[in-house]
């Protein structure tokens, strides 16, 4: 049965044009009492990576946040706004603009802790996970994604937004048990989705992130919204608005692999045809990386190959002249493979130890890191 996905034309953050194409989006996709009933007590998950200035891309804007809880507010007032960034908070920060939308439209801004716990029996590679207690206190939760590349997913859509449900601290242990595996750790995402679905993905791409997503990358119109029922469905389709094949994106490709046992997602478009929809400029990603295991070669054979993947996949470079020595991928690496020179000022990486998260180039405020190929992949490809 395939899953229905909007699209719709918005090309800036004007507040009464962004409600009116959410809200008639909602329509096609059955109406607002679908998703809502009356006096539910709703979360809104935003995407906010850190507290950073709305035009930048980092995180979804004030105005779509504004636009999407007007509308909530047709069913219900009890609404709450929240994330887990990766450092930084949300709710007293001036940069995001979300104190400001709380306080006109009567909402709460809440504080995510490790204080919950969610379960997924069928789940392929997690079954449980440790979570804010906000996604077991509401009735329905609402999910705002933001269009962005990702240095290790590819890109971040609805799926890869939830593990923003995970608090600060829990996170690295996610990326540790995950080591180098991009495969495993997408199907951890994958799972954790499913564990505690939204009931409605609404996504901002009014302006996405290009390049060294997603926070050091550069803002560029796309000027759509994405609205569907399932996050697995938008995210199939979000890509494809890019000029992205859906499967690159590692979320997709272990969902596709594991849940769907192969078989493409099926999608009906409403609204705006996705070909009209389509970015005409040339959207850059983060640099690729092939990620196939070792695990089934001799150990002989497992040692080139390790050797040849050091040389041939993509890796994070720590540029000195933009660092301010805020420590914040200090401080988030979960294998404590990096370390502040104080005296030359700049950031050491210990590579043998490094598992390639990318959670340091992901958090960096001051894009001092970035992701690059190395020179023999470039000569071989």
């Amino acid at each position: 049965m395939a899953e229905t996905v909007v699209l719709k034309k918005c090309p800036s953050y004007d507040l009464a044009e962004m409600e009116k194409q959410i809200f008639s989006g909602i329509e096609l996709l059955g109406g607002l009492d679908k998703f809502i009933k009356n006096d539910e007590k709703v979360l809104v998950k935003v995407n906010c990576l850190f507290p950073s200035e709305p035009e930048k891309a980092v995180i979804t804007h004030p105005l779509f946040l504004q636009a999407v809880i007007r509308i909530i507010k047709r069913k219900t007032k009890n609404i709450i706004i929240g994330d887990s960034p990766g450092f930084g908070n949300i709710m007293t920060s001036p940069k995001t603009g979300y104190k400001k939308v709380a306080a006109e439209e009567g909402a709460t801004l809440v504080e995510f802790k490790d204080d919950a716990e969610i379960t997924n029996p069928p789940g392929v590679s997690y079954k449980n996970f440790r979570v804010t207690g906000h996604v077991n206190s509401v009735d329905k939760i609402i999910n705002l994604p933001k269009l962005k590349t990702h240095g290790l997913m590819y890109m971040t859509l609805a799926v890869k937004n939830m593990f923003g449900i995970v608090a600060g601290t829990g996170k690295p242990g996610y990326h540790l048990r995950a080591g180098r595996d991009k495969m495993l750790f997408a199907q951890m995402l994958v799972d954790l989705f499913m564990a505690k679905p939204p009931a409605l993905n609404i996504m901002d791409g009014i302006t996405g992130m290009e390049g060294n997503g997603p926070g050091g990358g550069e803002a560029v119109n796309t000027g759509v919204i994405i609205i569907s029922g399932s996050g697995f469905a938008l995210d199939y389709v979000a890509p494809q608005v890019v000029g992205i094949n859906p499967d690159r994106v590692y979320t997709n490709a272990a969902y596709r692999k594991n849940i769907l046992k192969g078989k493409e997602m099926e999608v009906e478009i409403l609204g705006e045809k996705l070909e009209d929809m389509k970015y005409r400029g040339s959207f850059k990603t983060v640099a690729d990386s092939d990620e196939t295991g070792s695990k089934k070669m001799g150990p002989l054979a497992a040692m080139f190959y390790n050797l040849a993947k050091g040389m041939l996949n993509p890796k994070q470079i720590y540029l000195k002249e933009k660092c301010t020595g805020c420590l914040s991928c200090v401080k988030a690496c979960p294998v404590d493979a990096l370390v502040y020179d104080k005296i030359k000022k700049r950031i050491i990486c210990d590579y043998d130890k490094c598992i390639r998260c990318f959670i340091c180039q992901e958090i960096c405020p001051e894009k001092a890191i970035i992701i690059r190929k190395p020179f023999f992949s470039a000569v071989i490809k």
